[in-house]
């Protein structure tokens, strides 16, 4: 199936995240759907603004499970496929990393 450009806001990340100790004081709430960092691929300088909608309860410095989505049409998410590992960005501070695990194309 070939994807228009304006289909981003359709697209989910299955992921598996952490976040660090010592960047934040409070866990965020992965459930309230205001939870809305940027993720940065590995090894790259690009921002990409997510929200995530789903998750466990974090406890930081552990992996736990999340569904986060895209919020931006005519951004390049192309760079976020199966295996690609990216930091969680609060503006320039990286406050976890993580690893998406499937991708869903969803209304």
């Amino acid at each position: 199936m070939q994807k228009k450009q304006n289909d981003n806001l359709e697209l989910k990340l299955a992921c598996t995240v952490k976040f660090f100790r010592e960047k934040r004081k409070v866990p965020p709430d992965l459930n309230s759907g205001n939870y809305c960092p940027h993720f940065r691929i590995k090894e790259d300088t690009r921002y990409v603004g997510v929200r995530f909608i789903e998750g466990k309860e974090v406890d930081f410095d552990t992996w736990i499970t999340c569904i986060v989505s895209l919020l931006y049409e005519g951004v390049d998410y192309s760079g976020f496929v199966c295996g690609t590992e990216f930091h969680i960005m609060e503006g320039p501070n990286e406050v976890g990393e993580g690893i998406v695990d499937e991708i869903c194309y969803c209304k």
